[in-house]
Parts: C-alpha cells; structure tokens; sequence
C-alpha cells in the first residue's frame, strides 16, 4: 500500500515537474514583446530625423528611448523565469524518479 502510494505521488511529481518544464520552454520561446521592440527600434530613426527638425519631438524621442529600455528589460526578466522554471522542473523530475526508484 505505502509503495503504491509513493509511485503515485512520484508520477504526479514527475507530471508537475514537465509542466513547469513546458511552461518555462513556453515563456522562453513566445516572442510576444520582441514585436514591440521591433516595432520601436523600427520608429527610433524616424523619430531622430524629426528631432532635428523639431524641437518639441526631443520630449517623444527620450519617452520612446526609456520605453524600449524598459521593454528590453521586461524581455530579460521573461527570459530569467522561464529559465528558472525549466531548471525547477528539471530537478522536481528528477526527485520524483529517485522517489519513483526507492518505491519499487
């Protein structure tokens, strides 16, 4: 009875351990704020030229260089929990084999 127990609770372990794998590969791999970099970088120069010109644009050019460095950093941060979450998932996948091998 306590060894079937414990080969449930390891194979419940081991599920949980690949979702939080496929979880941090999924935040990884969406590039959902790399489009608005894109798009920022994209608009910086015409902004830059304009700025030349227009004095009033310098306001919107600084705006847009601190938006691209907190979007920068949101994309750098994103990066670090789905990092983290695959190296966790990682080792809960292996304490759950190592239950799984002490059980049977």
């Amino acid at each position: 009875m306590a060894s079937t127990v414990q080969l449930v609770m390891a194979a419940l372990l081991f599920l949980v351990g690949l979702v939080m794998i496929g979880s941090g590969l999924f935040i990884i791999l969406a590039r959902e704020y790399q489009e608005t970099m894109r798009t920022l970088s994209s608009q910086a120069p015409k902004l830059t030229g304009k700025a030349v010109n227009e004095g009033t644009v310098m306001a919107a050019l600084e705006g847009t260089t601190r938006l691209l460095e907190a979007v920068t950093q949101l994309i750098r941060t994103a990066v670090g929990v789905g990092a983290f979450l695959c190296i966790l998932g990682l080792i809960i996948c292996v304490a759950a084999f190592y239950m799984a091998t002490l059980a049977a």
